[in-house]
């Protein structure tokens, strides 16, 4: 190798270690280091949040059993039916029931009113009846207490004697399911 080659390698290495190791292969390093830093952090942190999911797992798994139990109670607290006439006359036999179970005599049912309200769907028995006060407080309890939510909304009782006559509207709740849900 000659002299002048010589001091060609030594400007070209003077070159490569003054402009273009600090300024072209640092930066690509740096990048490098930073990307695999921010990796690195990333990972950590979605471990830590896994963790944390983890930890909710339970609490989660029980706040679903809790709805689903509210869903089932909801469920089984209306009317059974698919159309009008059925839940009609579910709710007439589920009245005429639980005054027979309480020994209240009744002298007409009225065809129970409907209406719908989007998918749901209000029933209201209207009963005339003769009991003593006895019995009507039991056929109270007795609708208080029924697994289907009945609520009396109206209750208009005269005495003669020791004799109650009267008039008690009872409203229930049923769902008509919309076309989507028929589907499934």
């Amino acid at each position: 190798m000659t002299a002048n080659e010589k001091r060609l390698i030594r400007i070209a290495l003077i070159m490569f270690i003054g402009y273009i190791l600090p300024f072209q292969f640092a930066p690509i390093a740096i990048d490098f280091y930073q990307n695999y830093y921010d990796s690195i952090e990333s990972l950590h942190q979605n471990i830590e949040r896994y963790e944390k999911l983890g930890e909710r797992e339970e609490y989660w798994e029980k706040e679903n059993k809790r709805a689903k139990q509210e869903l089932d109670k909801v469920k089984s607290g209306i009317l059974p039916g698919d159309n009008y006439e059925l839940i009609g006359t579910k709710m007439q036999g589920l009245v005429k029931k639980l005054a027979k179970s309480t020994n209240i005599t009744f002298k007409s049912l009225v065809a129970p009113e409907l209406a719908q309200i989007d998918n749901w769907i209000l029933v209201t028995q209207i009963m005339q009846f003769e009991s003593n006060s006895f019995t009507l407080m039991n056929f109270l309890k007795s609708i208080d207490n029924n697994k289907v939510n009945l609520i009396v909304v109206n209750l208009d009782i005269r005495s003669n004697n020791d004799k109650l006559t009267g008039t008690i509207k009872i409203t229930g709740f049923s769902r008509v399911l919309a076309e989507e849900e028929e589907q499934l």
